[in-house]
């Protein structure tokens, strides 16, 4: 990316962090989501050079964001301006939700480092403002001081329910017991798991706009409908 275009990316970014103007046309919390075209995002994220599998991400979005991002496909392909487009649409959104289903087991130390390193690129590109990363990462240790000892296991599911001015994350063990579930408001706050994903050079980004274009309008059948089941409060 260029300074220009990282610039440019970063001013509307930040604007929408921030709550500049409306999110769109309110969206019903009943709405079901990711059941129309261009309405959902999916990647498996890989370490290492043996191309281990440690997590699968699905991202869900209201009607309202799967039209605004067809419109972009239209007029080209989702990478340069275009893919930044995207991320802009995605943090713009009134609803959306995020289900992460954990393919290995995993230590919190590594958990946490991950997330932070995430955290820590969306800072640098611009995508997150550094006031926002550093309140969640003092939080962090605190919010999942549960994994001291039992870790993140392969099942495990982390889930995200994106409101307009809050998100709502949900941590359910394998074994079906709800180990966190806590509702942090403000639209930066809201933002902050997409931005983490779907900031530039994000280890989830390429696989989640690869994604969208390939789903694009042929739509989403009934296995991604039950990845994009919000859970009841």
């Amino acid at each position: 990316m260029t300074m220009a275009g990282r610039t440019a990316l970063t001013l509307g970014i930040l604007a929408v962090l921030a709550g500049a103007g409306s999110p769109g046309r309110a969206q019903s919390a009943a709405e079901p989501l990711g059941r129309v075209p261009w309405s959902h995002m999916h990647t498996l994220l890989q370490k290492t050079i043996f191309k281990v599998d440690v997590l699968n991400l699905d991202i869900c979005f209201d009607a309202a964001t799967a039209r605004r991002f067809a419109a972009i496909a239209a007029r080209s392909p989702l990478e340069g301006a275009a893919a930044d487009s995207i991320v802009r649409a995605a943090l713009g959104g009134s609803r959306a939700f995020a289900r992460v289903e954990f393919a290995r087991d995993v230590s919190l130390d590594q958990f946490l480092e991950g997330v932070g390193e995430d955290l820590r690129n969306a800072v640098a590109t611009g995508v997150l403002a550094d006031s926002v990363y550093r309140v969640i990462s003092a939080g962090l240790p605190h919010w999942y001081a549960f994994a001291g000892q039992r870790g993140i296991r392969k099942g495990d599911l982390l889930l995200y329910d994106l409101a307009p001015d809050s998100v709502r994350t949900v941590f359910l063990g394998r074994e079906g017991r709800t180990l966190l579930d806590q509702t942090e408001r403000g639209r930066a706050r809201r933002n902050s798991p997409m931005a983490s994903w779907l900031a530039p050079g994000s280890g989830f980004r390429s696989g989640l706009l690869r994604s969208l274009q390939r789903q694009g309008a042929q739509g989403v059948g009934a296995a991604v409908a039950a990845r994009c089941q919000v859970p009841a409060r």
